[in-house]
């Protein structure tokens, strides 16, 4: 990474990139490869995530004219089309259902309140990234996207919901889901 663009901005970046410096989309690449890597890897396995990365920067590169900050920022527009990619790739290896992703498990499931820490017992078993992985994989694309995103990458609720196209009392209570998974797959 460009050591004068290390506190850049993201959308500092992207003007600079628009205005003619193509050479400065590698700072946001050096940025986001570790994060996405991760993220994409938990979502589909370590194998994949690299091709998976590489085509999320290869969209992104090809529709950076179409970001817009007055409308979010990069770090949701880049997750987003990792989230994408992703599914993409599930969908074409058949790992996927087309219909588990527009599942919502209920109309009342925004009224579930949210809880902001997985509770000690389970945080202390969780411990073990192996574990955790095993843990993740039992669980549905979506829950498992909502604790990806949340406690690995530091993305809010509200981020999440714009990653997802969901709305946010939807993303809590998948959270809330996903945890109460956990705790039963724990037990």
């Amino acid at each position: 990474m460009d050591p004068k663009l290390s506190n850049t901005s993201d959308e500092e970046i992207i003007i600079l990139y628009k205005n003619g410096d193509p050479e400065v989309f590698k700072t946001l690449i050096d940025r986001y490869s570790s994060p996405l890597y991760n993220f994409t890897a938990r979502l589909t396995n370590e194998h994949d995530a690299p091709d998976i990365v590489q085509n999320t920067f290869i969209k992104a590169w090809k529709n950076i004219h179409k970001f817009d900050p007055s409308k979010g920022v990069f770090k949701t527009w880049i997750f987003t089309i990792a989230k994408n990619v992703a599914i993409d790739f599930l969908r074409k290896k058949k790992v996927l259902n087309f219909s588990e992703l527009d599942k919502d498990d209920d109309p009342f499931s925004e009224k579930i309140p949210d809880e902001n820490l997985l509770p000690v017992e389970v945080l202390q078993k969780l411990e073990d990234s192996r574990f955790l992985n095993k843990l993740l994989e039992q669980l549905p694309l979506h829950y498992k996207t909502v604790l990806v995103l949340y406690y690995q990458e530091d993305i809010t609720f509200e981020e999440i919901g714009k990653i997802l196209g969901k709305p946010l009392n939807t993303v809590k209570s998948h959270h809330r889901r996903a945890i109460m998974e956990l705790r039963r797959l724990l037990s």
